[in-house]
């Protein structure tokens, strides 16, 4: 055995060499680790947080902003956090994270004016632990403006509403890949991410007649779809019956026996080339008139408009994306040559985005 003074000198230098591990408090990553930024009346930013608690249970309390321009100064800084009677703190999707979880925090700092020179963001996330010890962790972002590749044009024809989009209260931009059934369900990234759901409305906004239950009440169904932009056709389905009349045929275990896509019952995936593919689901049976290998024109009659799949009433869905397969990104799409209707008025757009609420108008001749 040493002696006390060598064995302390000892365990002394062991330390400055070899320190001890720890396990960190909190990690916290954005997801998707690529964070792009879409342009639509300024910039607006769709991603979230992927935060893992360490050995202690933590109750988050504050997230802080800050955005910097290319020169690096300080444009503008936000917070939300646990003070008043009604604290911002709780509009967050997740704020208490048990030893060792692992949940999505659905990004609060999305959108910004045209003003903000959005070019880094520091985002600072405030816990505490039940010792009320406070834990710090920040995060460093740098959003990559995107320009969709491929000449998009709308799949569809007439007047369209975007029953639900990808802003911050629609159910593709929600997709919380961390929840325990999607995990089950194998969803491990939010792929639908920047997708759209079109219907086909009248000019009072109505999307249909009688009582809304049959597929046949609503003007959108069996309208043709149409090549949102050209290339190879890499994945279809076609034989999942339309959910109809309070008949519902989606079965999610199909989804992990058989076909992950059939989330969005009958579809068709396009590859564009240069890494963008565009997924277009809930399909009338039987309607597809391409398959697998098939080289597509754009604006070409792809199949019809059903309500296949996870699906409640006919519509189309349509979300650009980085693969073919269940767990890729969603990417933003900007479509070309359509008008936006504001009320009694409209407005050419060559290009443009579009999202939850907008109406359009789609021309084809």
């Amino acid at each position: 055995m040493l002696p006390s003074f060598l064995l302390t000198s000892y365990l002394a230098l062991a330390s400055l060499v070899s320190p001890p591990t720890e396990t960190a408090a909190v990690t916290i990553s954005a997801a998707p680790a690529r964070v792009l930024l879409e342009e639509r009346n300024g910039s607006r930013l769709n991603f979230d947080f992927a935060v893992q608690a360490g050995p202690d249970s933590l109750w988050l309390q504050k997230v802080e902003v800050s955005v910097y321009d290319k020169s690096g100064a300080l444009v503008v800084r936000k917070f939300v956090d646990n003070n008043g009677f009604s604290p911002s703190i709780t509009s967050l999707s997740h704020r208490v994270f048990a030893p060792g979880q692992m949940a999505l925090v659905f990004n609060t700092f999305h959108s910004f004016p045209a003003d903000v020179d959005v070019a880094r963001m520091s985002y600072t996330f405030e816990f505490q632990k039940a010792n009320r010890a406070e834990v710090t962790q920040t995060v460093e972002v740098k959003p990559e403006r995107y320009q969709p590749k491929a000449a998009l044009k709308i799949p569809l024809s007439g007047r369209l509403l975007i029953w639900d989009g990808h802003d911050e209260n629609a159910h593709h931009r929600r997709l919380d890949f961390q929840h325990p059934v999607a995990r089950q369900f194998g969803i491990r990234s939010n792929f639908m991410r920047y997708a759209h759901d079109f219907v086909v409305v009248n000019e009072k906004g109505d999307k249909n007649t009688g009582t809304g239950k049959k597929n046949t009440d609503y003007f959108g169904f069996n309208q043709p779809v149409h090549a949102p932009a050209a290339r190879r056709v890499v994945a279809a389905y076609s034989q999942q019956p339309d959910n109809d009349n309070g008949q519902d045929f989606f079965n999610p275990r199909d989804m992990v026996g058989k076909d992950p896509l059939l989330l969005y019952g009958n579809y068709l995936v396009i590859d564009h080339g240069s890494g963008e593919f565009s997924l277009l689901g809930h399909l009338r049976q039987n309607s597809l008139q391409v398959k697998v290998g098939d080289q597509v024109r754009a604006d070409q009659v792809l199949a019809h408009v059903g309500s296949s799949g996870s699906s409640y009433f006919p519509h189309l869905h349509y979300e650009l994306r980085t693969g073919k397969d269940l767990n890729v990104e969603g990417l933003p799409a900007y479509f070309r040559k359509f008008r936006l209707v504001r009320g009694s008025q409209s407005r050419p757009v060559a290009t443009g985005a579009i999202d939850s609420g907008d109406i359009v108008l789609q021309e084809r001749k």
